[in-house]
């Protein structure tokens, strides 16, 4: 019978296989690796965490960023798209005036709809909307009369600018029977504008912080690295792998990169809940039901995966800076 050699490194020596076959020895090896790992970030607890801090940091900016857009983005289909403006009639304008106002909006060739209100139907809305509506009830019926004028909600063709809305509003404030046009959404549109620039400059500002989380990173697991140098030396010289010696610098990154991640979730649900009860009650006062989107399981996932590859890449940075051999 032959005689069996083991299999040897470049160097010469053996080439080090944990016994029990390949697949056995490689599972084992990855136990080894994610229990020293461990031990190691337990042990060090508090460096580790300030680690996970500044790696959460620079994750919650782009994250809240994707929130924020796809929210402006949700918040603006409730809008309907369209700018648009509100005609209010005079109290005393008669009906004929009032239904002579509605046909002339709507031969307009820039509109696309018109919604009237009638006094009746605003007092309604009104009273369905406050919380003191018995309150308001009992003073209508005092002064015996309707406070609220007959208007008309008028919707612009899609992209029309502010110029030409204001442009409209000035034609239609001489208009007979007509108390005040007031532009509804230009507020919006200007919030468009702005959150357009604060994206694009946001932009910038996470790909700055995410270089800062990869740094981080790096010098996290090379300095983790630099405490077990000597034994990575040892299984060098043994015949480890080149597998086996990345092994313990991508299982530290992991770490690092995961554990960030995790610290940018909790981040980013406190600021949300921050928010929530005012942005809620600002939605409520024009209207508009609003449900906080975005922060959803694959957003977490998203977000873990990010750390992960984040950590990952400084682990590769201080691998290649740093090899047990040099």
């Amino acid at each position: 019978m032959a005689k069996r050699t083991k299999p040897r490194g470049d160097n010469g020596s053996e080439r080090w296989r944990p016994r029990g076959g390949y697949l056995r020895g490689w599972l084992a090896d990855h136990v080894r690796v994610a229990s020293d790992t461990t031990l190691f970030i337990s042990q060090r607890m508090l460096s580790s965490l300030l680690v996970w801090l500044m790696v959460g940091v620079a994750l919650t900016l782009p994250g809240l960023l994707w929130i924020a857009h796809s929210n402006l983005q949700t918040f603006s289909q409730q809008w309907q798209g369209n700018a648009g403006l509100t005609v209010y009639m005079k109290l005393n304008a008669s009906d004929a005036a009032v239904a002579d106002m509605g046909e002339r909006l709507r031969q307009r060739a820039n509109i696309t709809r018109v919604e009237a209100t009638t006094p009746e139907q605003a007092l309604q809305q009104m009273l369905a909307q406050s919380g003191d509506s018995e309150f308001l009830r009992q003073a209508v019926v005092a002064v015996e009369t309707n406070p609220l004028p007959a208007s008309f909600a008028v919707v612009l063709d899609t992209g029309t600018s502010f110029l030409a809305l204001e442009a409209l509003r000035r034609q239609l404030l001489p208009e007979s029977g007509v108390d005040d046009v007031v532009i509804e959404t230009t507020w919006l549109e200007r919030l468009r504008d702005l959150s357009d620039f604060a994206s694009r400059v946001g932009a910038g500002l996470s790909i700055m912080l995410l270089l800062a989380a990869v740094m981080v990173a790096f010098a996290s697991v090379r300095i983790a690295i630099e405490s077990r140098l000597g034994e990575l030396r040892v299984l060098a010289l043994i015949g480890a792998t080149p597998a086996q010696m990345r092994r313990p610098f991508l299982y530290f990154g992991s770490a690092y990169g995961i554990g960030g991640g995790f610290v940018a979730i909790v981040l980013i649900a406190v600021f949300l809940n921050q928010i929530e009860a005012p942005l809620l009650s600002l939605a409520v006062s024009y209207q508009v039901g609003v449900q906080i989107a975005g922060f959803t399981s694959p957003f977490l996932l998203v977000m873990l995966l990010l750390g992960w590859l984040l950590g990952v890449l400084g682990a590769l940075l201080a691998l290649s800076q740093r090899t047990p051999s040099a």
